[in-house]
């Protein structure tokens, strides 16, 4: 059987519903304002000398990266694995060194011959000088006798800089790292025959290492050595000086090189990376930290602190920036308190409680 209600009685329900809607808004907004303050860090909103930027890429690289080359002939008898980190000095690769070893007692030997005949030579010398004072010889003898001597001492040197020579040839039979680092390649293998300059492998020095950018030569006049700049590697994001902008640009591609000065234990060797330079004029504005941003959902805002320390949300766009500040397009005047911890979790219009940086 169809029910009917009168319009008395729907007016009564519908009555009914508003009340229950009115009543839990009231609700909820009674514990919004029973919530707890949240706890903040703030910064102050403060006047800096501000540059545009422009974002380019670059890579880091390692100062040393070398073709480690054999320095003397005959067979490669060892050489160290790829991924074998080495120290300065530590030996490297091997080469056979018999034959070597054969030529350095060979020029040994010939020196200590010389050096013998030069101790007859010189008592030969003595002798006819004390038989030319007497008239016993001839002075053309003595001068064949001194020149003979002289020529021998000539030879001596000679014989003593192959000596060396050979001494040096055995002791770069072991071929030493120049520098610290890895061998990420090798170039020969054990038992082939190694001519003088032949590589061997390949040495990258995994201590010491920079960023290098190139950059448009356009921005040039506002970079310069000592500089600060901020890098992006995708996760964080670090402050790093310039080191040198090198002065000659590219004829093609019209860039220069900009090389910042980094830390080994900061990034690996080829990690690419976001660089951001300034390319304009530096101009007073109002700037607040990195840290006051907040992006969520593609837009960006920051709270900033009212005088009954309420949270003002306000959504912001980016002017400049520069190390750990930003400056700002409107929305915040020098002096305004801006959360830079904890924003994340606030509501417009939240009650804050200031806590002091590094407090819990």
């Amino acid at each position: 059987m169809a029910m009917t209600i009168s319009r008395s009685s729907a007016k009564a329900i519908g009555m009914g519903v508003l009340f229950a809607l009115t009543a839990s808004l009231g609700a909820n907004a009674q514990g919004m304002q029973e919530m707890p303050p949240a706890q903040v860090e703030v910064a102050v909103a403060e006047k800096r000398m501000m540059a545009p930027e422009m974002l380019v890429s670059g890579t880091v690289i390692s100062l040393n990266d070398s073709r480690i080359a054999a320095e003397v002939e005959g067979p490669l008898s060892w050489i160290a694995q790829v991924g074998t980190q080495v120290k300065k000095g530590d030996v490297i690769a091997r080469i056979d060194d018999r034959l070597l070893t054969v030529a350095a007692r060979r020029a040994e030997a010939n020196l200590k011959r010389l050096k013998a005949n030069l101790a007859f030579r010189e008592q030969d010398v003595k002798r006819y000088e004390e038989l030319a004072k007497s008239d016993n010889a001839s002075k053309a003898r003595l001068q064949e006798v001194t020149a003979q001597h002289a020529m021998l001492r000539e030879e001596i040197a000679d014989a003593r800089a192959s000596a060396d020579k050979a001494t040096g040839d055995l002791a770069r039979a072991e071929i030493k790292a120049p520098f610290p680092g890895h061998v990420v390649q090798r170039l020969a293998n054990i038992g082939e025959y190694m001519n003088i300059s032949d590589p061997l492998l390949r040495l990258v020095d995994t201590e010491n290492v920079e960023v290098v950018i190139p950059a448009p030569i356009t921005i040039t006049p506002h970079l310069k050595a000592g500089d600060i700049v901020t890098v992006h590697d995708g996760l964080t994001s670090r402050m790093l000086p310039i080191r040198t902008v090198v002065p000659v640009g590219d004829m093609v591609s019209r860039m220069v090189e900009v090389r910042l000065t980094a830390k080994a234990d900061i990034w690996m060797i080829g990690t690419p990376v976001k660089v951001s330079l300034p390319k304009g004029t530096a101009t007073e504005a109002v700037a607040v930290p990195r840290d006051a941003i907040v992006l969520k959902s593609g837009s960006r805002y920051l709270y900033k602190v009212t005088p009954d320390n309420k949270a003002e949300q306000i959504t912001v766009e980016i002017d400049a920036a520069i190390g750990l500040w930003v400056s700002l397009k409107g929305g915040v005047e020098v002096g305004d308190k801006v959360v830079i911890r904890g924003a994340e979790r606030l509501m417009p219009g939240q009650s804050v409680m200031i806590r002091q940086a590094g407090s819990r």
